[in-house]
């Protein structure tokens, strides 16, 4: 079995567990950004010659800068100020077991809330620059009722709920990165021959620093 095969027998087995899903994240430093794939609330970071090889055409939204792949990410850089948004379109679709049919992933991420507006299609938009409170927007369409996964810096991690407008405020009661993530299922079909499918299944990503906080590792 190759790399590559195994590879994608692991993200099926990912993307089957739905409490536990793998997820791409972004961190930044400085004019950087990496590009992670796993688990953030388990520090689970896939490495290169596996898994995170999966994810073979991740690409900037909104900006252009070199990419470069390390042992557990992928580098873009450098990049100008403001926040960064990267998006993976071209998984295979894959049979789905529990809806039938063929279901399609794409994974999206942000890095940085100082942006008002929303770029992906799936995506949590600070309604104002640094702020707690967002709204979740599908192809900028409020999204109401939606579950959001909120993850700590130090494993902290919460279930949020979007209202009725779409709106949600996040708590962050740690200093350091938070990584929220979100997912949204459209039945719209689409692709022709082996990249047919029945629908999406849209899975993103807001990570950020908070710079108040409690601290973490906590100081006893």
């Amino acid at each position: 079995m190759t790399r590559i095969s195994l590879g994608v027998l692991l993200l099926a087995g990912c993307l089957a567990r739905p409490a536990a899903a793998h997820m791409v994240w972004l961190e930044r430093s400085g004019p950087t950004v990496q590009m992670y794939f796993g688990e953030p609330g388990e520090n689970v970071r896939e490495r290169g010659g596996a898994t995170l090889d999966v994810i073979a055409t991740p690409k900037l939204v909104g900006a252009a800068a070199p990419a470069s792949r390390q042992a557990d990410h992928v580098a873009f850089g450098p990049l100008p100020g403001g926040d960064a948004r990267v998006a993976e379109e071209g998984l295979a679709p894959r049979e789905d077991r529990q809806r039938g049919g063929r279901t399609r992933s794409v994974f999206l991420a942000r890095e940085g809330r100082s942006e008002t507006r929303g770029a992906l299609d799936l995506e949590l938009v600070p309604q104002a620059p640094g702020g707690t409170a967002f709204t979740l927007l599908f192809r900028g369409a409020p999204q109401p009722r939606t579950a959001v996964e909120l993850i700590g810096p130090p494993g902290w991690s919460k279930t949020l709920r979007s209202d009725a407008e779409g709106r949600l405020t996040l708590p962050l009661p740690w200093a350091g990165r938070y990584v929220a993530e979100v997912q949204h299922l459209s039945e719209q079909p689409g692709g022709e021959g082996a990249g047919a499918y029945d629908r999406t299944r849209y899975v993103a990503t807001l990570s950020f620093i908070a710079a108040e906080g409690i601290a973490w590792p906590a100081a006893r």
